[in-house]
């Protein structure tokens, strides 16, 4: 069973769709449903930031979670100059990028425990990681995912569960098309190969880490080499 938390979002509407092949799959959302191809996929509404309602989801499917794997693709975005950025835009980008993803991993880990098996996978951003102008909210964020991750994977190793951070680059969705035409032109020719990634680079990394148990507390780059 796979859980694909941000299944509204353009990656984890993707991965739910293209994961749906190899297992089953359980998205979680917000605010806006996600798309539906398949109705294979089950789609729940969850507030990440509400443990009683992370904790009545897994009650609810316990019985259907067999061999967890879970992917935290949730994730808020909102630029601002440091001097510029508010408190509610500074709170609203660490909750949903790494106080979510702390909270359900923790509620998942306690079955891969039970289960002697997990996969867990976290988003984190190479153009974040730069330290790129006007992204403080979101940059601290995702450095504290790969700080968490790595604190996982330390801990349950020796419960056949691992943990990492898939540091992806520049992909023709979601955030990258809400981003003016100069910065994406300045983004494009940063990699080697002029070419965007395409959302399927992320499902094969992801089906190659699930059978993989030896890699464990990666951050591994899909960028194309920028």
């Amino acid at each position: 069973m796979i859980i694909i938390t941000g299944a509204s979002g353009g990656i984890g509407n993707f991965l739910s769709h293209e994961l749906i092949k190899n297992d089953s799959v359980i998205g979680t959302y917000n605010n806006h449903k996600p798309k539906i191809k398949n109705n294979k996929i089950i789609f729940e509404k969850v507030d990440l930031l509400d443990s009683a309602q992370i904790q009545k989801f897994i009650k609810k499917y316990q019985k259907k979670f067999k061999d967890l794997k879970l992917i935290n693709c949730a994730a808020y975005k909102e630029d601002q100059l440091l001097v510029n950025t508010n408190l509610d835009n500074w709170n609203k980008t660490i909750n949903t990028n790494l106080t979510g993803s702390f909270l359900i991993t923790k509620e998942i880990l306690k079955l891969m425990v039970k289960n002697n098996f997990g996969r867990i996978f976290f988003l984190s951003s190479s153009e974040a990681l730069k330290g790129a102008p006007g992204t403080s909210s979101y940059t601290a964020s995702k450095a504290g995912i790969i700080g968490l991750s790595k604190v996982v994977s330390n801990e349950y190793a020796k419960f056949n569960i691992t943990s990492n951070v898939l540091n992806l680059g520049a992909f023709d969705t979601g955030l990258y098309k809400k981003l003016n035409a100069n910065i994406k032109k300045q983004i494009l020719l940063s990699i080697p190969s002029k070419k965007l990634g395409t959302l399927k680079n992320i499902s094969q990394c992801i089906n190659f880490l699930i059978k993989s148990e030896f890699v464990n507390g990666s951050v591994i780059d899909i960028n194309g080499g920028a």
